[in-house]
């Protein structure tokens, strides 16, 4: 009786290890690798978006409506702090923009943000 329970129970985490598998490989397709020098930004929440560099004299992106995407060229060598923002002017929080590696942003409800 031990050794049945103990082949379905190797068998349920097999099958489990394979889904998960399968899963991981499916989704990491989905993921954007960001461009060296350019800033995405994605509003995928309801309300429009923009990124606003501090330490360039408040230097901005355009507004992104709701639903829609936009690459920036911002160049850059170096980390610097990157502040997202809500359409009226709201920080929703800052992240960190390297130019030598790009970034991805989607701001979504929340509201919040995330790389991608």
């Amino acid at each position: 009786m031990k050794q049945v329970a103990r082949r379905r129970m190797g068998r349920g985490m097999a099958l489990t290890a394979a889904v998960g598998a399968a899963f991981a490989m499916a989704t990491a397709g989905t993921a954007q690798a960001a461009t060296p020098g350019v800033l995405t930004l994605c509003s995928k929440g309801s309300y429009g978006s923009y990124a606003v560099f501090p330490d360039r004299g408040g230097m901005a992106t355009v507004v992104v409506p709701s639903g829609k995407c936009t690459d920036v060229e911002f160049g850059g060598n170096k980390p610097e702090r990157v502040d997202i923002r809500q359409s009226g002017g709201a920080v929703i929080g800052s992240t960190i923009y390297d130019g030598r590696a790009g970034l991805n942003i989607a701001t979504v409800d929340g509201p919040s943000f995330y790389p991608f």
